[in-house]
């Protein structure tokens, strides 16, 4: 019997084009989803019966003619908030354009109840969970793993105590989706400096959200560790040889060729730790970023859940792509 592979991506991913190239099972009918072009591309209709079995199944891509048939894996790419579903040209009106947005968004978050036998490299609804930073240092704590001193607040006075104790510290977004639309353009968030002065400066309008802060680590190098299935690769990122303050604190500012990134490994006690989150997540594969401070010792900074990964691939020649590929194999065997 042959099964399907349904890919849930955009057009332009260089990720899902690496993976598929490596392939090799025939009895693996590979589908892409690209959500782009989904509502202009697709067709489709799932029926249930009043005891609730889905008794119609049926999904049709009008630009390929594929029909994915005995859904046996779902790999759920990185998906980003500001990406769209582009609509028929007829449609004007705006707020018609984001009901028919917002309703297939939803069909497509429906993935889960329409092929329920499927398995995923990553549910979308774990990711978004494993997604919180507070979520992961309460696991990282858990499993004994070290973290930088961290608080969110909406209390200038509770900041300020914290920066005097601490020291050096760094703020970031509460949320990893850090970055926003303004006037059609897309902007990031990067990790800045700040201290009592800059504190001062927004004292008040701190009580509009949450802050989030940590103690600033000093750095000796970077490391991005990707877990795909119980395949794990380590890359050492040198940012801190960059000419640059801001890259040093955030090297995701200029472009990854500018940094040196060279393959590497860490103790598998570590390595453990980090697969123990993925297992407490329900998680297959996840992009980690440590860091390792002028004394040796490890922080634990984030856990990308649908992290990019394919950028270290091609700086540092580690075979991703082909593990990701063989965990899409695996899944498939899965009963």
């Amino acid at each position: 019997m042959k099964y399907s592979c349904l890919i849930i991506t955009k057009e332009s991913d260089l990720h899902a084009d690496a993976v598929i190239k490596k392939i090799s099972d025939s009895n693996l009918n590979i589908i892409r989803l690209n959500i782009d072009t989904f509502i202009q591309n697709s067709k489709y209709a799932y029926e249930w019966n009043n005891s609730g079995q889905l008794v119609k199944n049926f999904l049709l891509f009008r630009d390929s003619q594929k029909i994915p048939e005995n859904v046996k894996v779902i790999w759920w790419r990185k998906l980003d908030f500001w990406d769209k579903y582009t609509v028929f040209p007829e449609i004007k009106e705006k707020s018609a354009v984001n009901y028919c947005q917002k309703e297939t968004d939803a069909l497509i978050h429906s993935l889960p109840g329409l092929y329920p036998k499927a398995h995923w490299i990553n549910s979308w609804q774990y990711i978004e969970f494993a997604s919180y930073r507070i979520n992961q240092i309460t696991t990282a704590k858990q499993l004994d793993i070290k973290t930088p001193e961290t608080i969110i607040t909406n209390s200038y006075e509770k900041l300020e105590d914290f920066v005097n104790r601490q020291g050096d510290c760094i703020i970031k977004p509460t949320d990893q989706h850090d970055a926003f639309t303004k006037n059609g353009k897309q902007y990031q968030l990067y990790t800045r400096k700040i201290g009592i002065s800059q504190l001062n400066n927004f004292k008040n309008s701190i009580h509009f959200a949450p802050v989030f802060l940590q103690k600033e680590i000093k750095k000796r190098h970077e490391y991005r560790i990707t877990i795909i299935g119980d395949k794990y690769f380590v890359c050492r990122i040198q940012s801190q040889d960059i000419d640059n303050d801001d890259a040093k604190l955030d090297w995701r500012i200029i472009n990854p060729d500018k940094v040196g990134h060279y393959a590497d490994d860490l103790p598998i006690s570590y390595i453990s730790k980090l697969q123990a989150m993925l297992k407490y997540f329900n998680l297959n594969f996840g992009a980690f970023d440590i860091i390792e401070d002028i004394n040796g010792n490890l922080f634990f900074i984030e856990l990308n859940p649908n992290g990019q990964w394919y950028w270290i691939e091609i700086l540092t020649g580690l075979p991703m792509a082909q593990a990701m590929a063989d965990l899409i194999q695996e899944l498939a065997c899965k009963t």
